[in-house]
């Protein structure tokens, strides 16, 4: 039985393998340069089993990746050489859209975006069109680009609705709440998420419904209000598994796990983050598996054991580098620079806090810079440098009162609204989740 694990990647094969051996058997042309047999090869591995898991522990690909990697720039390559005189309109969207579907799904998001740009530039299809601009928003947006993210998911929700196609649509409206939200504007980000989720209630659309209470669950668990955040996470992973959407099942655990340990209930955090884990190795969700590496290094922050998070840190940077997510880069950084303070090497803590403050900076994440402020400025308080602990502790009071947040010592809490008072030791960094 094929194993569920390797269910995206075998889906992005077999679209290939298909129109491939279409494409074969109506050109003589094709089927002499080994068109025919190269669809054979990837249905074949389309069609059994990996021999191992897509990724495993420490390596940042199996070989079985490495076969997929080769038979897409094989297919590429031939493609290129022989697409105008076998090729009709159709197959040639079909099949960039396949390969860059593939990309994307292996964390390749420089190839995705280049097929994707390709066939933008050819298509006519109003509803594809839009699907492309879409994503690539989407990866711009994961890239920390944000002026090309907009621009082209702005394009995207003009194109679809044209044609009225309210799925993506929504999508589309949860990518632009996300770079919201992102850069602190949170307000805007749940203007965008109930639109969002009003349209995806125009055509029952569980899975952007199940998105938007993830989402939702992460502005609540920034603002200290873990109740209400457990309720969206708990609701989301209820959706995403009533239509078998592990992906979207394992982001919903992985907040899920975040919140728990928040509250310092490392238990149920390990059990969550495990099992979004496992989920992300089965379908081969690169992107989110970094950001799980990285919880699970501030779960052994939480522990006091250095070493063990150090050691998962460096599983998470192979796969943040490959994504080319500012993001993860920081957060990393701002995780070493926690663990070489905690080791008291004051000067190596410093160096990564200032890495990671640039990223910030330099990516307009303000949350993410004022969490960094505080906590280099406590660890230069704890090593003495009492001068520039205050100027730094300045640095992200003014940060968090901008971002409509009060603060105590090393504390957080809302400033207005009616759900929760609730104090938290520094607001929660955005997740990433897609």
């Amino acid at each position: 039985m094929k194993k569920q694990g390797d269910k995206a990647i075998h889906s992005c094969l077999t679209k290939m393998s298909d129109i491939m051996t279409q494409t074969a058997s109506k050109s003589k042309v094709a089927e002499s340069r080994g068109f025919a047999n190269l669809a054979k090869s990837i249905h074949k591995l389309s069609s059994s089993d990996f021999e191992k898991p897509v990724v495993s522990a420490g390596e940042l690909a199996s070989d079985s990746l490495e076969k997929v990697n080769y038979y897409i720039d094989l297919a590429l390559n031939t493609f290129e050489s022989i697409r105008a005189p076998i090729m009709n309109e159709e197959q040639q969207t079909n099949f960039f859209f396949a390969l860059s579907e593939t990309f994307e799904t292996l964390g390749n998001y420089g190839g995705a975006l280049r097929n994707y740009t390709t066939l933008l530039s050819t298509l006519k299809d109003q509803k594809r069109k839009g699907q492309v601009q879409y994503r690539i928003g989407r990866i711009y947006a994961e890239r920390g680009e944000w002026e090309k993210a907009h621009e082209f998911l702005n394009g995207a929700i003009q194109t679809l609705q044209s044609i009225s196609s309210n799925s993506d649509i929504a999508l589309t409206q949860i990518e632009l709440a996300k770079i919201a939200y992102r850069k602190g504007d949170y307000a805007k980000a749940q203007s965008l998420f109930q639109a969002a989720l009003e349209t995806s209630e125009i055509v029952n659309d569980i899975c952007s419904r199940a998105t938007v209470s993830n989402h939702l669950g992460i502005i609540r668990r920034i603002w200290g209000e873990y109740e209400l955040a457990y309720n969206h996470f708990h609701e989301a992973l209820i959706e995403f598994q009533s239509i078998q959407d592990l992906r979207g099942a394992a982001e919903s655990m992985n907040n899920l796990g975040v919140v728990h340990l928040k509250r310092r209930e490392l238990e149920q955090a390990k059990n969550y983050f495990e099992k979004s884990h496992q989920l992300c190795q089965e379908t081969g969700y690169f992107a989110l598996l970094a950001f799980v590496y990285l919880n699970k290094a501030e779960f052994y922050c939480e522990l006091g054991d250095g070493p063990m998070a150090a050691n998962i840190c460096h599983r998470a940077l192979e796969y943040i580098v490959r994504l080319k997510n500012p993001i993860g880069i920081a957060k990393i950084n701002m995780l070493f620079g926690r663990i070489f303070w905690k080791s008291e090497e004051f000067r190596s803590a410093a160096e990564f806090y200032k890495t990671s403050m640039n990223l910030y900076e330099e990516f307009s994440i303000p949350l993410g810079l004022a969490n960094c402020y505080r906590e280099y400025s406590h660890m230069q308080k704890e090593s003495g440098n009492a001068e520039e602990a205050s100027k730094f502790n300045s640095k992200a009071d003014a940060i968090y009162s901008k971002l409509g947040m009060e603060i105590g010592d090393g504390q957080t809490e809302k400033m207005s609204g009616n759900n929760s008072n609730t104090n938290i030791n520094g607001p929660q960094e955005i997740s990433v989740v897609n």
